[in-house]
C-alpha cells in the first residue's frame, strides 16, 4: 500500500513539473511567434524607402484578405509610386472587364459621381472610401493631361461578361463612335440575364474585338479588350462541373488580359503595369500549400507571360478585424460581417516595433543567412490568407492561414501588425 502511495505522489509531482515547464515555456514564448527577432530593424524599410526595380515590367500588389482597410490604401500607395518613380500608368483590378471600363470612364469624366460609380459594381468589396479615395488621385491627375498620358483604370477578372455587353450596350445608347451602326443594333438586341442569352454570340464578339484591335487609337483597343472577355467568358469551364478548371482558367486568362493591357501601354509609350488581387491569385509557386505544376496561379502565368520580368508585392497582417461575405446569403439576404483572426505569422508580429504598425521587407535585401529574418523568410511559416464567403466550419479548421515560405511566394511583402476591417458605403 505504501508502494502504490509513493507511486501515486511521483506520478503527481511528476505531472505538475510537466505542467509547470509548460507554462513556463508557453510564458517564455520560446515557440511562440510573439518574440522580436534579432536583426529585424537591420533589413527592414518603411514604405516610402521601399524601391519598386526600375526594370520589371509586371508589378503585383496582393491582399491577403479583400475585407480590410490597409490594403486597400497599399493599391493606391503602389501605384503613386509606380507613377513618381517608375514607368506606370494604369492600375488592373480583379474585377470584371466591363465594370472597370465603366469606372475608368468615370475617371476621365470631372462631372461623374466617383461613389455612384463603385455602387453600380458586383461586389461591394470596392464600395469603400478608400476606394473613392484612389480614384479622386487619378481623376485629379488626369485632369492635368491629356487622355494618352493618364492614368487607366482596367479589370481583367472574367467573370461578369453580361457586364462587360451591358457597358457597350451603354455606350451604344449613348452614340458612341466607336461601333458601326451595324455593330449598334446588334449589341442593343443581346439580351444578357443569363448566358445562353449570348453565347451564341460568340463569333460577333471575336469579330467585335478583332476590328477595334486593329484601330489606331487607345479607346478602341480598350473596347477590344471588353469584347474579349465576353469570349473569355462563354468559353470558360462551368464552376460547378469542375471548380479546378475553371479557377485555373479564371487565373490564365487574367494574366493574358493583363499581357493586352500591357502591350496597349506600351503603345502608350509606358514598360510597366500594375496588377492587384488577393494574394492567392498574385503570388507566385501554385495554389496548394506545396508548389504543383498543375496549380500555377495567376502570378506564375503573369511570370511566365513576362518572361520572368514579374515583381510581386504582398501583404500580410497578424491580427484584426476582417470583413467578410456571409457565405450563401444573396440578393435581398446579403450579409457581411466582422471576423477576428490571428495569422501568428512571426515577421506580422515584428510591425509592432515599427512606426504606424508596419513596416516592408525586400527579400533580395536580406542575404545574411544565419539570421532569424533570413531563416524565417526561407522557411514554411504561417500567412494570413481569407477569402470571401465565411461559414463558422473554417474556424474549426483555421482556414484562415497556410504555411508557405514567404521568399518563395513573394518578392517583397508590407506587414502590418493590425488591421482593420473595410465599411462599404451602400451595404
Amino acid at each position: 500500500m505504501k508502494r502504490i502511495r509513493m507511486f501515486f505522489i511521483t506520478c503527481v509531482v511528476a505531472i505538475a513539473v510537466f505542467v509547470c515547464s509548460l507554462v513556463g515555456i508557453r510564458s517564455s514564448k520560446a515557440f511562440s511567434p510573439e518574440r522580436k527577432m534579432e536583426g529585424i530593424e537591420d533589413v527592414a524599410q518603411s514604405f516610402s524607402e521601399f524601391r519598386i526595380p526600375a526594370d520589371v515590367r509586371a508589378i503585383g500588389i496582393g491582399e491577403a484578405t479583400h475585407g480590410n482597410r490597409e490594403f486597400q490604401l497599399a493599391k493606391k500607395d503602389v501605384l503613386e509610386k509606380v507613377v513618381s518613380e517608375g514607368d506606370g500608368r494604369c492600375i488592373c483590378f480583379e474585377m470584371a472587364v466591363g465594370e472597370a471600363a465603366m469606372i475608368n470612364d468615370a475617371i476621365h469624366d470631372e462631372n461623374s459621381d466617383l461613389t455612384e460609380a463603385l455602387r453600380k459594381q458586383s461586389y461591394p468589396l470596392y464600395d469603400t472610401p478608400e476606394m473613392v479615395s484612389l480614384l479622386q488621385w487619378m481623376r485629379e491627375f488626369n485632369g492635368t493631361v491629356p487622355y494618352e498620358a493618364s492614368l487607366m483604370f482596367y479589370g481583367v477578372d472574367i467573370q461578369g461578361g453580361m457586364t462587360s455587353i451591358n457597358y457597350m450596350q451603354d455606350l451604344c445608347n449613348k452614340g458612341s463612335e466607336f461601333f458601326t451602326e451595324e455593330e449598334k443594333e446588334k449589341l442593343l438586341s443581346i439580351k444578357t440575364d443569363e448566358k445562353s442569352d449570348y453565347a451564341g454570340e460568340r463569333e460577333f464578339f471575336i469579330k467585335l474585338s478583332e476590328r477595334l484591335g486593329r484601330a489606331d487609337d487607345y479607346r478602341s483597343r480598350q473596347l477590344s479588350r471588353v469584347a474579349t472577355c465576353v469570349v473569355q467568358h462563354i468559353d470558360a469551364p462551368n464552376y460547378d462541373e469542375d471548380s479546378a478548371a475553371f479557377s485555373h482558367n479564371r487565373d490564365l486568362r487574367m494574366a493574358e488580359n493583363l499581357k493586352a493591357y500591357s502591350e496597349i501601354e506600351e503603345k502608350r509609350g509606358y514598360s510597366q503595369v500594375i496588377i492587384t488581387a488577393h494574394n492567392g491569385h498574385a503570388m507566385k509557386g501554385g495554389t496548394s500549400v506545396l508548389p504543383a505544376k498543375d496549380a500555377e496561379t495567376m502570378g506564375d502565368f503573369v511570370n511566365n507571360l513576362f518572361d520572368g520580368s514579374y515583381f510581386c508585392i504582398g501583404t500580410e497582417f497578424y491580427e484584426g478585424e476582417v470583413n467578410i461575405h456571409t457565405a450563401g446569403t444573396y440578393d435581398d439576404n446579403y450579409e457581411r460581417a466582422n471576423h477576428f483572426y490571428c495569422s501568428e505569422d512571426p515577421l506580422a508580429y515584428q510591425a509592432q516595433y515599427f512606426e504606424n504598425g508596419t513596416y516592408v521587407l525586400d527579400f533580395s535585401k536580406i542575404t545574411d543567412e544565419n539570421s532569424s529574418v533570413y531563416k524565417a523568410t526561407h522557411s514554411y511559416i504561417f500567412n494570413g490568407l481569407i477569402g470571401e464567403g465565411y461559414a463558422q466550419i473554417q474556424d474549426l479548421y483555421k482556414d484562415h492561414r497556410i504555411k508557405a515560405i514567404p521568399s518563395e511566394r513573394f518578392d517583397a511583402v508590407i506587414y502590418f501588425y493590425e488591421v482593420t476591417p473595410i465599411d462599404p458605403i451602400h451595404y
